[in-house]
């Protein structure tokens, strides 16, 4: 049977989506590649997120967002204004036949809609509601606004990214959110297994800032259990924590930067012997972690001399393919789309839009041998309002 053809494993739940921007919409986003019917509520305006670029084609319009075609594929758009008091009571209908209702209300939003918590799970027991929001639902920040940056630096992350005595480097993009929703449908998986197991939903919250900093086990358990405080110092930090061997680092070649992960002993040694320096490997001054780091300067010349003018390509080939060394270039963009790797495992798929065209997105970052993701193209604002509705 083609796989293509095989019912999805979340075809028949109905999602009902009233956040908007990243987190929400990425984890409704999944939910409908595997089969669930994902039905959008966006205000008369449509989702922020249509009012940001980059823009696909040259009308910079609602339709032609990138962000939001890429978060929205596969979904369903109704206009629905909120602010109507009537409109919440229509709401309700509209959940009361969902399994899962996707939301992005802080407190703030919460009074001035006079949406208490417990309003939509209180009335149907079996309801799967997931809130996705900056700091949660309680706490001394729960009335804050927030923005990546907001989160990167309340998370530990901006204080940590950039070079030693220098300001605080901003990722760029969306990644809290990115990850905030790909936490949310994790959480939305667990809760369906656990209704299937009880018949009962739940309230479940998600919040960016925690999101960020339960990915600081590496760090806090340097600094509470070693008393090592990690700052900012660029490709040097694993080597000058002393946590990790000689080799983390990132050294300009010939065409570009180029980038070496040597984190083991077995691979110093095989890094000792790609560079003509199996002599190290009998030295005491490079026999340990401590003693290697204080020898790092004049370690990061000779690999910078091994380099020399070869080019990202011929490093990466001779250090991965003949030495097992974990070694890449440092890619553009441009070069991630044509990277043959990417190419040949088919991560990028083109997607046809109505008004932008054809487009190429990522789809997802994991395969599996029983079913393919169902990836088609985000909704025209309002476009199944009197399908749903009736309007």
């Amino acid at each position: 049977m083609d796989k293509s053809k095989q019912p999805l494993p979340l075809a028949g739940l109905k999602v009902i989506e009233v956040a908007q921007g990243v987190a929400g919409p990425h984890c409704g986003r999944m939910l409908g590649a595997f089969g669930a019917d994902v039905i959008k509520i966006e205000p008369p305006s449509g989702d922020w997120s249509r009012h940001i670029g980059p823009f696909l084609g040259e009308d910079q319009n609602i339709e032609s967002s990138a962000i939001y075609q890429y978060n929205n594929s596969g979904k369903k758009s109704v206009v629905l204004d909120l602010l109507v008091s009537k409109n919440i009571s229509t709401l309700t209908d509209i959940v009361s036949e969902a399994d899962v209702l996707i939301e992005d209300w802080d407190i703030p939003t919460r009074l001035l809609n006079g949406i208490e918590k417990d309003r939509f799970t209180k009335s149907d027991s079996s309801l799967i509601e997931i809130s996705l929001t900056p700091f949660g639902l309680s706490g001394p920040y729960s009335h804050f606004t927030s923005t990546p940056i907001i989160q990167l630096a309340l998370g530990g992350y901006l204080y940590l990214t950039g070079l030693p005595g220098k300001e605080p480097l901003m990722l760029p993009g969306h990644q809290p959110d990115y990850l905030t929703g790909l936490n949310g449908n994790g959480a939305v998986q667990i809760a369906l297994w656990e209704r299937d197991q009880t018949g009962a939903g739940q309230f479940v919250e998600v919040a960016m800032m925690e999101t960020l900093t339960t990915l600081h086990q590496f760090t806090m358990e340097m600094e509470t259990y070693e008393g090592f405080i990690r700052n900012r110092n660029g490709n040097l930090w694993q080597r000058e924590s002393g946590f990790a061997n000689y080799g983390i680092t990132t050294i300009e070649c010939r065409d570009g930067h180029v980038c070496f992960g040597i984190s083991t002993e077995d691979q110093w040694e095989r890094l000792c012997l790609m560079i003509g320096k199996g002599e190290f490997l009998k030295d005491s001054k490079y026999a340990t972690r401590s003693a290697r780091r204080s020898q790092a300067t004049y370690l990061d010349s000779l690999l910078k001399e091994w380099v020399g003018e070869r080019t990202r390509n011929d490093v990466m080939v001779e250090a991965s393919e003949i030495w097992g060394l974990p070694t890449a270039p440092v890619l553009g963009i441009s070069e991630v789309l044509e990277d043959e790797q990417f190419l040949h495992r088919g991560l990028f798929l083109e997607i046809n839009h109505p008004i932008t065209n054809k487009a190429y997105f990522p789809t997802f970052p994991f395969k599996t041998s029983g079913m393919v993701p169902d990836l088609s193209r985000s909704p025209l604002l309002g476009e199944h309002t009197s399908e749903v509705v009736g309007w």
